[in-house]
């Protein structure tokens, strides 16, 4: 009986039941006065040296997840077969300052960015060419908004997105079928430049006016405003084709803090390639 007490002891002394720290002598006093101390008070002390050294962790890159995407759920017109190259996804840079050239943190468009944040989405064109002129350069008029024929490019460069506003590459374009064009803008932008305020008035924008884009070829390409959202800083859903219809997505930035994206969509009404 003595022997298994013993080991009984010993058991709970792993457990964690008797403190480590208190002694076997503490432990018979039979003193009432005094409470044991608490398990979480013996732990010892974690040093730099006992604790774990933090890991990356593991994991495809976004590129690898993409490919993976597009194997499963091709693109519209796409048979799934992926090349190396993956045509259409946005470069990741800082964008805290359009004079910074560091491509080393690789981080996605900023929520300090006016133009708010521009998320990595899934490609359109995944694998394939997206036709249409060899300039991708598109021209944008909103007559409400007293914006006509401001430049987009095809580009989420910040240098681009500071002279004027940009066209997402990775989704589609207005010549496509299918495709949701998403074009992102500064809601204050930099003064001098194309950006200032481009795109302040934005949601002002109501059901039924027009938004018109031009191609470099002379393409041009009517859609009317259906809906307004305001989405967070990393939604893609807005960004992705819609089924059985063509649409053109504007986006700008919430204010005062820039934290949301007001996005602004219209369904295509005519076009007329060139």
């Amino acid at each position: 009986m003595a022997a298994l007490l013993f080991s009984a002891l010993l058991v709970l002394a792993a457990c964690g039941g008797v403190p480590a720290a208190q002694s076997e002598g503490d432990s018979g006093s039979g003193d009432d006065s005094t409470t044991p101390e608490r398990a979480e008070d013996t732990q010892p002390e974690q040093t730099e040296e006992t604790q774990p050294e933090a890991t990356e962790p593991e994991g495809a890159s976004p590129e690898e997840k993409l490919r993976e995407l597009a194997q499963e759920d091709p693109a519209p017109g796409q048979d799934g077969a992926g090349g190396d190259e993956l045509e259409g996804f946005p470069e990741f840079r800082g964008w805290e300052d359009p004079s910074s050239g560091d491509s080393s943190e690789r981080q996605h468009v900023g929520t300090d960015s006016s133009s708010g944040a521009i998320p990595a989405v899934k490609p359109f064109n995944f694998g394939r060419d997206p036709g249409g002129p060899e300039d991708k350069t598109l021209y944008l008029t909103v007559p409400s908004l007293e914006l006509e024929d401001v430049p987009i490019y095809d580009s989420v460069e910040e240098e681009k997105l500071t002279e004027s506003a940009v066209h997402v590459p990775a989704t589609g374009f207005p010549w496509q079928e299918g495709a949701n064009t998403f074009i992102a803008g500064h809601r204050v932008g930099y003064p001098g430049t194309g950006s200032d305020r481009i795109f302040y008035d934005l949601d002002q924008l109501t059901g039924g006016e027009e938004i018109i884009l031009r191609d470099a070829d002379g393409g041009e390409y009517v859609y009317e405003v259906t809906s307004q959202v305001v989405v967070g800083p990393m939604d893609t859903e807005v960004m992705n084709p819609m089924d059985d219809k063509s649409v053109v997505s504007l986006q700008t930035c919430t204010l005062p803090d820039y934290k949301d994206r007001i996005v602004v969509q219209g369904d295509l009404v005519s076009s007329n390639p060139a």
